[in-house]
């Protein structure tokens, strides 16, 4: 597990470097040759209907052009990813950060100090968790914002919509979250080139 005094000690590009390596060219392979060393990416991005019968040649450097440019959306999402983590205070005010490994993608956790003050915790951010699928589709924030009588209020937030997933009490609203996040990254958004990178990070800025 990764703590946010750690986060705070290394530079936003050795964990850009780190994280987004792991998560982005886990499946790419090392290819050599007179030129030099260099990442190669997977045949399914270069002959993505390999085995599948033969291809009109343009049609297949279509696909093979696409397939490239959703990495490129990938590479570029993660780094935002990363950007927005290594931005979290790494005093008292973000004590918690966890990442939760799934099947089909990780789950960020960032837990926040609330205000002791009363009648200043209502409607604080407690929690963010970000689902942020392993192939190229679109992150998914839910965010734990306390709620009257020690409520929790569930907001999800993509980037292009928000809404109210639920409303739990605050023994059952991490488990509640999580199980969202799951069901999220199950069936994730499909990847948009065209949106910004950092869409979805924007959002989460709480300082």
């Amino acid at each position: 597990m990764l703590s946010l005094p750690i986060l705070a000690q290394m530079s936003s590009a050795a964990i850009a470097a780190a994280l987004t390596a792991s998560i982005t060219y886990g499946h790419y392979t090392v290819a050599s040759g007179p030129e030099g060393a260099g990442l190669m990416p997977p045949r399914s991005v270069l002959h993505p209907v390999a085995g599948a019968g033969t291809m009109n040649p343009v049609a297949e450097l279509a696909h093979a052009l696409a397939a490239l440019k959703l990495q490129e959306a990938k590479v570029a999402r993660n780094k935002a990813m990363v950007d927005w983590l290594a931005s979290l205070p790494a005093d008292g005010a973000a004590p918690g950060f966890s990442v939760q490994r799934f099947d089909s993608g990780l789950v960020y956790a960032v837990r926040y100090a609330p205000d002791e003050g009363p009648g200043e915790r209502e409607g604080q951010v407690l929690q963010d968790l970000v689902a942020v699928p392993f192939g190229p589709e679109m992150p998914f924030a839910i965010s734990l914002k306390a709620g009257p009588e020690a409520s929790v209020s569930l907001e999800g937030a993509s980037c292009t919509a928000r809404e109210t997933l639920a409303s739990v009490s605050a023994e059952a609203a991490e488990a509640e979250a999580m199980a969202q996040a799951e069901a999220y990254l199950a069936a994730p958004d499909a990847a948009d080139a065209s949106l910004p990178a950092d869409c979805l990070m924007v959002l989460l800025k709480r300082r």
